[in-house]
């Protein structure tokens, strides 16, 4: 005679076993949908020059049907529509591109164009601020998920730290740092300076360098005692800036800026626009150029 028990067995653990089956299945559904809705964002905006930047890394830059002004980088970038500038953004202007995700710098908007972008059905996934090593690496990660690049996301974010976390270890062996002064719009209005929580100040303290504001938070106005009393090693300004500015010979005529000793022996070190408001793939690049910007100017 055959024993029930196995059957009986069975038949008591069935609804249990359907159970753990359905989850599972509703489980895999959604992984599968997620990665479905991703791959279908055939129409990317994006908003923030460190962003765009890291799409292209990606590999993911045939996705990019507009960026704002802010996005000059690479050349493929430049050539396509432009929504205007990332803070001043229109919900006509981005409507009309008819995309189906936007991928915001934190500060993008102002936030009820962005609302009015959301209640369209259009995604818009905020990345935020890139201006230390935790913040790239979060934003490599989330852009590469909303693009279906984790694996080239997870790579790319690896390498990034890895090469930064590694010029820190050696420039933190130095016992005296020059000091460094950012300088922003410089002949319009009073000049402004990056402090503590800016990818410039990243970029200063990888370098080898010490932020004289590191005493400010983000970017503020300088007031002429401030910069006075501080006198900096060094000036670091943007190609852009200085060259708006009238070059090096018109900052030393300049009744403020012409009192610094930085500006007096022409200690001016510059960088591209492009690296200096967010952290990305071109940042070590960045931090190499300044730091031998500064040995080459060093007496």
């Amino acid at each position: 005679m055959i024993s029930d028990t196995p059957m009986s067995f069975n038949l008591t653990c069935l609804p249990k076993l359907y159970k753990a089956i359905a989850i599972c299945l509703a489980f895999a559904l959604i992984l599968v949908l997620n990665k479905q809705a991703n791959a279908d964002a055939q129409r990317i905006i994006t908003l923030g020059g460190p962003v765009t930047e890291i799409v292209y890394a990606l590999e993911a830059g045939e996705k990019v049907a507009a960026t704002d002004t802010t996005s000059k980088y690479p050349a493929a970038a430049v050539a396509l529509p432009k929504v205007g500038y990332l803070r001043q953004l229109s919900a006509e202007g981005l409507l009309s591109l008819k995309p189906d995700l936007i991928l915001a710098l934190e500060g993008s908007g102002p936030a009820h164009v962005l609302e009015t972008i959301q209640a369209a059905g259009i995604k818009v996934v905020k990345i935020p601020e890139l201006v230390d090593t935790t913040s790239i690496v979060t934003g490599i990660e989330l852009i590469a998920a909303h693009t279906d690049r984790q694996e080239l996301g997870k790579t790319l974010s690896s390498q990034i730290s890895t090469q930064l976390q590694k010029q820190l270890s050696a420039v933190d062996t130095k016992k005296e740092k020059p000091t460094v002064l950012f300088l922003l719009n410089t002949g319009h209005g009073g000049p402004m300076t990056a402090g503590k929580n800016t990818a410039i100040d990243a970029i200063i303290t990888y370098s080898g360098a010490k932020n004289i504001a590191s005493d400010l938070e983000s970017f503020k106005p300088l007031a002429s005692e401030y910069i006075l009393g501080n006198n900096p090693d060094y000036i670091l300004m943007s190609k852009g800036s200085l060259a708006n500015s009238g070059g090096i010979e018109v900052l030393a005529t300049d009744p403020l800026l012409g009192k610094l000793s930085a500006v007096q022996k022409g200690r001016i070190v510059t960088l591209d626009g492009t690296l200096l408001f967010g952290l990305g793939p071109r940042t070590i690049d960045a931090v190499k150029t300044l730091s031998a910007q500064i040995k080459q100017q060093t007496p």
